[in-house]
């Protein structure tokens, strides 16, 4: 029997909630990762499969809080927020025994239809989930976007992330089937060589039905980075080299925030061509991508972890039709530097040389570039083709 209900566990939740969250504690709530598991369910439902999202979403509350179960259903998503008490550890158990027992009993008839996919990252409700389809025996599938251990963004020092850490390690393997972002990540979390699929990223199937024609464009002309400020992620060298290149009538913007922040806000100061526009919501900087002559990713390919990613921000940056310039990492299959500019040397010199040379060239020849990389993801890579490559791929 195919595979016609699925509960997608997560800390995905509506925009409408995730904008409010941004709005009451002016913080990023997780954009990138909201927009991923977003358009991964989106990608499902449009393949005819009923979601639903259990979900544990972003949310800022008081100690001793109770934060109530809720239902809401937004552009045909149906999502169910796990009620909990906001007090350390006697949360994670409430979400643990709660995600248990309701992934229990939902599986216990007609279990044939049925299967989890578990964003694993959230820890707490995907382990009661897991436990519980042992029990019931339904599929389970493990999404794993990020290997905990090695995100540059946690501090490793600190007990409860290795604890963390280790816990996430220790569960992930035992899911009946993978989706990775990287075929790295597989000799890692699937040390059982169960069935596994590398989907990358995905962008917004609606983009498709767009004809590939561009806004005006910023003038002066524009770079832009969107995402974690953070010199390990290349940064400050990219600014460094951005002012070596010294190219006339462009500044260059980053979008974010990050313990490279106050630096980057000196050199502002600085200099005029550069310029720090903080935490915005995807919307905003989607349609400022739009209007950008060149977007970034300088993040560096000698740390460990680039192996196991594939940023989302290269998917959303080639679906703009704005080009991309970016570094090789190795997470990227061949087949996307076609598509894409490329850092020849990873130092202020190289950064400089790239930027000099790409915006040596005429907008036209930009925008012409830009449009070949959209159409190859919107055609190649959205999130419906996605959707149906994961039914086949559970459904096998």
């Amino acid at each position: 029997m195919k595979i016609q209900n699925i509960l997608y566990l997560s800390a995905l939740a509506s925009e409408k909630r995730i904008n409010k969250e941004h709005k009451k504690t002016g913080k990023n709530p997780g954009f990138a990762v909201q927009k991923f598991s977003r358009l991964l369910v989106k990608g499902i439902l449009e393949n005819n499969v009923n979601v639903l999202a259990l979900s544990n979403p972003p949310h800022v509350g008081g100690r001793g809080e109770y934060v109530h179960f809720e239902k809401e259903i937004e552009h045909e998503i149906k999502y169910k927020y796990i009620p909990y008490i906001n007090i350390p550890l006697l949360k994670h158990v409430f979400l643990f025994l709660y995600t248990f027992f309701y992934v229990l009993f939902w599986g216990l008839r007609k279990r044939n239809d049925k299967a989890i996919i578990c964003d694993v990252l959230a820890i707490s409700i995907c382990i009661g989930a897991l436990f519980a389809s042992k029990i019931n025996r339904i599929l389970s599938v493990a999404v794993i976007t990020d290997l905990y251990g090695l995100m540059p963004n946690v501090d490793k020092k600190s007990f409860l992330v290795r604890m963390a850490s280790k816990l996430n390690a220790w569960y992930s393997s035992a899911f009946d089937k993978y989706i990775l972002l990287t075929e790295q990540m597989n000799e890692v979390v699937n040390p059982k060589n169960r069935p596994h699929m590398v989907m990358e990223a995905l962008c917004d199937s609606t983009l498709v039905q767009y004809n590939y024609q561009t806004v005006e464009k910023s003038h002066p002309r524009t770079i832009i980075y969107a995402g974690g400020i953070n010199e390990i992620y290349g940064l400050k060298m990219l600014a460094e080299g951005f002012l070596k290149a010294d190219v006339k009538d462009t500044k260059l913007v980053y979008y974010g925030h990050g313990p490279y922040v106050e630096e980057f806000k000196k050199l502002c100061k600085l200099h005029s061509n550069l310029e720090y526009r903080g935490i915005a919501s995807n919307e905003v900087v989607v349609n400022e991508e739009l209007k950008a002559s060149l977007l970034v990713n300088p993040r560096f390919t000698t740390e460990a972890y680039t192996k196991y990613s594939f940023p989302s921000k290269n998917m959303e940056y080639m679906a703009s039709g704005t080009p991309l310039l970016t570094t090789n990492l190795p997470g990227m299959p061949k087949e996307y530097h076609n598509y894409v500019f490329l850092f020849k040397e990873e130092t202020v010199e190289g950064y400089a040389d790239a930027i000099r040379e790409i915006l040596s060239k005429t907008e036209p020849e930009l925008i012409s570039f830009g449009l070949k990389a959209k159409k190859f993801v919107l055609e190649n890579k959205n999130n419906k083709a996605q959707g149906k490559r994961i039914i086949d791929f559970i459904n096998k």
